[in-house]
């Protein structure tokens, strides 16, 4: 799958501070996955759960009631997002053997915001021992925002499509070339999939090539995997450190933004991505 390369400068900043599918995944010429139609009372513009403030999660009820599986949970969540946007959530969400999925909650008018947390104890959605819990618990958070305009969504991705840049092309696999790059100490390296655009960013010169090595993971995976089909998509990668949370998976559906944000490692960001066009 051939794909596309675009990152708003707020997304760039971001990572400073802190798919290959050559065949399935010209998802540029995918149909839209349908979206999940909002109920009457999710449609209202205003409209948030009752007994806390608009922006923040409920309390929850008490642990006896937690949601078992991690579909059941998905599943629970989904109904408790008060929102507007059509919402689309992953079909499942890659949970260590032995532990427990829970989420916790933020949504208004024109987005929504789910953190997903793996924990030793079953643990209901929204309760406040999520407020809790270590980093380490946090298995990645995901975003949609509505906007006016589908000119002002795809300004949020900003898809810009890799090009030589007078280096010799790295060979990541499946057909797939890369680019690389450098400036004001950092390492770049940039390829498309369909309508999805990756780049690797390592800061500093890395005793290895660890960019590469990175993208060709990513390659490799998406071989077998396919990412939503957006109208355009970009994939924003921690070169140095592929299990920091410095990793971002982000598109464009019409005029709503996806995003996937802080996952514990640049592979989980694209389990959950891929989880998205599961059956």
């Amino acid at each position: 799958m051939k794909r596309p390369y675009i990152l708003s400068t707020a997304l760039v900043l971001s990572l400073t501070a802190g798919c290959s599918q050559t065949n399935a995944v010209d998802q540029g010429t995918s149909s839209k996955s349908p979206k999940q139609k909002s109920s009457p009372e999710t449609a209202q513009a205003s409209e948030v759960s009752p007994g806390f403030a608009e922006g923040e999660p409920a309390p929850g009820p008490e642990p006896s009631s937690a949601p078992s599986s991690p579909e059941q949970v998905i599943n629970e969540t989904s109904k408790l997002l008060k929102t507007r946007v059509p919402f689309t959530l992953p079909k499942t969400m890659p949970v260590s053997k032995g532990l427990h999925l829970t989420s916790k909650i933020k949504s208004d008018a024109n987005s929504y915001e789910i953190t997903f947390y793996q924990t030793e104890k079953p643990i209901p959605i929204n309760n406040s021992k999520l407020n809790t819990l270590s980093s380490d618990s946090k298995i990645a958070t995901i975003k949609a925002t509505e906007y006016k305009t589908e000119q002002e969504a795809a300004d949020r991705v900003s898809y810009q499509k890799a090009a030589s840049t007078g280096n010799p092309p790295i060979d990541l696999g499946h057909g797939i070339k890369g680019y690389s790059d450098a400036g004001a100490g950092s390492i770049f390296l940039h390829w498309n999939e369909g309508r999805w655009s990756f780049i690797s960013k390592a800061l500093n010169k890395p005793e290895k090539d660890s960019n590469k090595e990175l993208a060709v993971k990513v390659v490799n995976f998406l071989e077998k995997q396919m990412l939503p089909p957006p109208d355009k998509g970009a994939v924003l990668l921690d070169g140095n450190n592929p299990y920091s949370r410095n990793n971002l998976v982000v598109w464009q559906d019409g005029n709503i933004v996806y995003e996937i944000e802080q996952a514990n490692g640049a592979m989980t960001a694209l389990e959950i991505a891929v989880a998205y066009n599961k059956d």
